[in-house]
């Protein structure tokens, strides 16, 4: 899966996968276990192979919002952590029993370092999260609750079955009263 993956932004060869895979590490979590834990320090990104995330935050009220779900083919960490080393403010925990390729931080600047096509890859990647974030704002600045229900339920059809009305209604920014009258 995970070649299949790499090859929807660059062609590479069963070689070149194997040395590319030596910098993974294959896991398994069980639904409720913590990818990354608020505090500690996020030094692995992960793509998921099977199973759901959730990356929260918890406000200075005991609030938990909900900023990002990650299911199959999809890619989740704290972006700050991982790359500037700082402790992660945000708790990534699987909603589902969940199957990752792990890389640190160290693997995946030795990986672009001797692989032009990951660098290339990841620059790629990074750049689609920063689109993906930026209308996740936009939408959030200029539509009302029922539109961005409509929005989530639009981008993600899968998500939107997999995961409980609390975390629907967090993710959105409502309550789950609201939810249930949209």
């Amino acid at each position: 899966m995970l070649k299949q993956h790499i090859n929807k932004i660059v062609q590479i060869s069963h070689e070149e996968f194997a040395e590319i895979e030596s910098y993974f590490y294959k896991e398994f979590y069980k639904k409720g276990k913590y990818l990354v834990e608020a505090g500690e320090l996020a030094n692995s990104e992960f793509y998921i192979t099977e199973g759901l995330t959730a990356s929260s935050f918890l406000n200075e009220f005991g609030k938990k919002s909900i900023l990002h779900f990650a299911a199959e083919d999809e890619w989740i960490s704290d972006t700050e952590s991982f790359n500037t080393g700082v402790k992660t403010r945000i708790s990534i925990k699987c909603l589902e029993d969940t199957e990752v390729y792990r890389i640190s931080y160290q693997d995946k600047e030795k990986l672009c370092a001797v692989s032009k096509k990951m660098e290339y890859f990841f620059r790629k990647k990074s750049n689609d999260t920063c689109i993906m974030l930026q209308n996740r704002i936009m939408i959030f600045m200029y539509t009302n609750s029922k539109d961005r229900y409509d929005k989530f339920r639009a981008l993600y059809p899968s998500i939107f079955l997999r995961v409980p009305k609390l975390f629907q209604a967090s993710f959105l920014g409502i309550t789950e009263r609201t939810l249930s009258e949209i």
